[in-house]
């Protein structure tokens, strides 16, 4: 049988204490009110039905998503100039070539929906870590560049997870302002890699809080990813590539679907 103590033994110092974190536990939410508060203040509703486009190192991009409707596709342009259309949707993945629709093998499509897949969804974070499969864990607050943050763990079920579902990533969303600044993040592959990104050139575009990011690794590589923030701000990061969307534009749809 569990003892219960008599509330007179705790003394008021205690009680007050206890008080006050709960109040400020309360005030700040648990991680997943951290996530709703960040992806509301990056737009919210409006990327649940909008027709976006780009350009990612040359190569362009589009998305259309409609009501958990989808359609992501980039466009490869060979040497010789032949263009493929590398497509996503609800049903599955495939090529077209000429107009014409062309189908994979398992193999072929898990790679197209890696590379088209990977792109989409690092660059409208912090979009889909509500989504069924992911796991938020509280790691309590960081300050970076003198600012305070939140400091949140997302892992994955493996059940919808997707072939990846292993990856571990950290984010840093500003206390007060609810932007996501910083993400690390492990993926889980053969070769395992791990990067800590600082967002940059952050703008509004047709309703949606967008940002490009700086892309550092340690070196030698970091074991724990959750150690990015303190390896940052001690200046031990080594910059390796920039993550920029270039001539984005986005098209929020009203409810015939048309822009």
């Amino acid at each position: 049988m569990k003892l219960l103590r008599r509330p007179s033994a705790m003394p008021l110092a205690a009680l007050v204490t206890i008080s006050w974190l709960a109040a400020c536990q309360e005030q700040s939410g648990g991680p997943e009110q951290v996530v709703a508060d960040a992806i509301e203040r990056h737009g919210g509703d409006i990327f649940d039905r909008v027709h976006m486009a780009w350009d990612f190192r040359g190569v362009p991009f589009e998305v259309l998503q409609e009501d958990g409707r989808f359609r992501f596709q980039r466009t490869v342009t060979d040497s010789l100039g032949q263009a493929t259309v590398e497509v996503m949707e609800n049903e599955g993945s495939w090529v077209e070539e000429d107009g014409a629709r062309v189908d994979l093998d398992p193999r072929q499509r898990a790679r197209l929906e890696t590379a088209v897949n990977s792109v989409v969804y690092f660059g409208f974070l912090p979009f889909r870590l509500d989504d069924p499969p992911v796991r938020h864990r509280d790691l309590g607050t960081a300050e970076l560049d003198g600012e305070s943050y939140r400091k949140i763990e997302v892992t994955f079920e493996q059940e919808g997870g997707g072939s990846d579902w292993e990856d571990r990533f950290i984010y840093w969303f500003h206390a007060e302002d609810h932007t996501l600044d910083y993400l690390a993040y492990r993926e889980a592959a053969d070769v395992e890699t791990t990067r800590f990104r600082r967002a940059v050139n952050r703008r509004e575009v047709g309703g949606l809080v967008v940002q490009d990011y700086e892309n550092y690794t340690g070196d030698p590589d970091v074991g724990d990813v959750a150690e990015y923030d303190r390896l940052f701000e001690a200046g031990d990061l080594r910059l390796v590539s920039m993550v920029e969307f270039d001539d984005l534009q986005v098209h929020p749809l009203g409810a015939s679907g048309s822009p």
